[in-house]
């Protein structure tokens, strides 16, 4: 079968859409062809006419879905293509079938139960009995499959196939390349979906599955020597931290590939060991979520348990191996307040963090936080998830203008302290020269805090085109204004 994947590749940068690329090896290798389009409707129609695809297919999560849905639903009007949707929204709103423009829908990992599917169409027979499909029936509305339990053993999965956008050159010729060293993540944030992604696969295997060292280095060896990557960003929840793995990868990652790389982890996990492992392989950042200063907001609220102390003690050992701090911040927090957030930018400031980015709290449905905020009446029943957590979120907070204005310039005031005495007097600011300012120092930040390798000139203006055209970096995109 032609399998005809659409993807929104303006939201991406220079990050490969693993998930889509992982499906493709496995479509390939059971014989289907499978071809990439960005998500426009003028460009879908095109492809459809040239390559002829049996199946049209989306994997979107949930801020995304309703651009997504809007493009293949145009589509579907014009040309008669059965759709397939896939990822985390389904996973968990598998009554978006239920919709006109949908055909199928895929909950959970869907690697082995996308190949069978495409494999039972082409062989025409019956697909009622696939593993996690969602599909329309005449009796009830819906029939969701049973899901298949998780892939055990990742190292059975063929590598991502880096080939499906070979016409994507911001993906295929990009220095930096994507790797995923393990799936799944130990710990339950009331802001993420993986309390409920627990709960719908209990007893379907272990959650959390790591790689063999010498499978996640044979494929960095790959991107090294056919794709001449510069630079690894390991795109792992948490990046493994078991001490026998964890040395071990430093032994080989730094003998056979040595590419520095940047990865993201958790304060709680950072062990000298588990430090000294990472800084030897050649991690040169590490992506970090502190998200507030508010000890008992943090526990109560986010259910992250984990002192300032203690991160600000984690955060010296990480920069004495000479490894960097990016650190991830939530403001516009339910139960939250403007002060709680101006306390989340001084505590950056004590961890002394190289670069400090801040997202306006998106409460996504079925989230534990979600919950929380839709019972204390900080939410309306009828609310739309921004398509990005840089863009205005639903969530009633006081003083919301100016949380609005803290989320832009956060990173400026954690890295001049000085500005923070005055922060009063910046929150009066007009909006746009913020905005400048910020991105000016997002993307300098960006060059120098996360893509920490010897960039040609001609790369580096890439780079810096393609930093600038992203909308949710456009300092005059109006639909990231506060509402």
């Amino acid at each position: 079968m032609k399998v005809l994947f659409v993807v929104n590749v303006e939201d991406l940068g220079f990050e490969e859409p693993l998930g889509v690329s992982y499906l493709s090896a496995m479509c390939k290798m059971n014989n289907h062809s499978v071809y990439a389009v960005e998500n426009s409707a003028t460009k879908i129609e095109e492809k459809i006419e040239s390559v002829k695809p049996d199946l049209l297919a989306a994997s979107v999560l949930t801020p995304s879905f309703s651009y997504m849905y809007e493009t293949v639903s145009r589509v579907k009007d014009r040309v008669d293509i059965p759709t397939v949707f896939g990822g985390p929204h389904i996973t968990f709103f598998p009554e978006i079938v239920e919709r006109k423009a949908i055909d199928y829908g895929f909950m959970g990992e869907g690697e082995e139960v996308f190949t069978e599917f495409l494999n039972f169409l082409e062989e025409n027979k019956p697909i009622d009995k696939v593993d996690n499909l969602v599909v329309k029936n005449d009796r009830d509305g819906l029939t969701k499959n049973r899901l298949r339990p998780l892939v055990r053993d990742l190292d059975t999965l063929p590598f991502p196939d880096r080939e499906l956008f070979r016409d994507y050159k911001q993906f295929y010729e990009a220095d930096v390349r994507s790797v995923m060293a393990s799936r799944g993540c130990p710990y339950r944030c009331s802001y993420c979906f993986n309390k409920e992604y627990h709960k719908l696969y209990d007893g379907l295997g272990p959650k959390v599955r790591v790689r063999s060292v010498d499978n996640v280095v044979d494929e960095c060896v790959e991107l090294k020597d056919i794709y001449d990557a510069k630079m690894i960003h390991f795109f792992d929840d948490i990046f493994p931290f078991r001490d026998d793995w964890i040395e071990e990868f430093a032994d080989k990652y730094s003998r056979k590939v040595a590419l520095p790389f940047f990865t993201n982890t958790r304060f709680s996990v950072c062990s000298e060991t588990y430090v000294t492992s990472l800084s030897r392989a050649g991690c040169k950042t590490l992506l970090i979520g502190v998200e507030t200063g508010d000890e008992e907001l943090r526990e109560k609220v986010l259910w992250r348990r984990m002192s300032n102390k203690m991160m600000i003690e984690k955060a010296k050992l990480i920069q004495s191996h000479g490894i960097k701090i990016y650190t991830q911040n939530l403001v516009g927090l339910p139960f939250g307040s403007l002060a709680k957030d101006i306390e989340t930018a001084k505590l950056n400031i004590d961890l002394n963090a190289d670069f400090a980015n801040a997202y306006l709290c998106q409460a996504y449905p079925k989230t534990q936080i979600e919950k929380m905020a839709r019972e204390a009446g900080l939410i309306d029943d009828s609310y739309e998830v921004g398509r990005s957590f840089y863009y205005p979120s639903a969530l009633k907070v006081d003083n919301k203008k100016d949380i609005e204005k803290l989320r832009v310039i956060f990173a400026t005031i954690v890295n001049f302290p000085m500005l923070y005495k005055y922060l009063h007097l910046v929150l009066k600011m007009p909006m746009l020269p913020l905005r400048i300012m910020s991105s000016l120092l997002h993307g300098y930040k960006i060059r120098t805090v996360v893509l920490c390798y010897k960039m040609s000139m001609k790369v580096f203006a890439k780079n810096v085109k393609m930093f600038f055209m992203r909308r949710i970096n456009s300092v005059f995109d109006r639909e990231a204004e506060a509402k």
